[in-house]
């Protein structure tokens, strides 16, 4: 059953996302240091940061997003967002939908021990041998395919919504940090440079935070 859901969901899924590069691209260049799309319902008092668990900046920023989740405005809520992709596998997106359902304290532990087990130990999240030894990992105390094979129907939707969130706010590069469901910032914008990416986000939600 996992399998034929998970083969329904290909025919929505893009391409591997473009891990973010460390030079600037020409959208830098542009007055404001951040893209602007629709606001998406339901994201307005959410900051996102989105990731690939194969993408090394994704893992270079893992510290910037953990002490972000910790430093927001109370008003605002953090949250890991994966892009799914072809090439992490939509049984990774299950592995995190289930997670983040289930056991919602456990998300950054699992996010973590996702990059540090695909980039530093080799395991895959394109089946559940390499995705079980992340969930153990991250201290997740069931078998993560069997939580999710209880519980299809309701993480398959929740697989759809984030591929539709991702559609919405026009994620193309990892890692990207969206604001409010409506302002997006990659480090593109700050040429690769950590301690000015961080400015900058803290800027826009600043901004948004002003506004409000």
């Amino acid at each position: 059953m996992i399998k034929r859901l998970i083969a329904i969901l290909a025919l929505g899924v893009t391409c591997s996302a473009q891990c973010a590069p460390s030079s600037p691209s020409p959208l830098a260049d542009q007055l404001r240091p951040y893209l602007q799309v629709k606001t998406v319902e339901g994201d307005e008092f959410r900051v996102r940061a989105f990731f690939s668990p194969s993408c090394s900046f994704s893992k270079q920023y893992l510290p910037f997003f953990l002490n972000l989740s910790n430093t927001l405005p109370q008003d605002k809520q953090f949250a890991f967002t994966p892009v799914v992709n072809k090439a992490d596998g939509l049984t990774y997106a299950f592995a995190f939908a289930a997670v983040q359902r289930f056991y919602p304290r456990h998300v950054n532990n699992f996010v973590e021990a996702s990059l540090r087990g695909v980039q530093d130990m080799g395991l895959s999240t394109r089946n559940w041998v390499g995705i079980e030894r992340i969930g153990k990992a991250a201290g997740i105390p069931v078998p993560i395919g069997r939580l999710v094979e209880d519980n299809l129907p309701i993480l398959k939707s929740d697989v759809e919504q984030l591929m539709t969130l991702r559609s919405k706010l026009k994620i193309t590069n990892t890692p990207s940090v969206s604001i409010a469901g409506t302002y997006i910032v990659t480090p593109e914008f700050t040429g690769g440079d950590t301690n000015q990416f961080s400015t900058l986000v803290n800027a826009v939600v600043s901004m948004v935070t002003l506004h409000e």
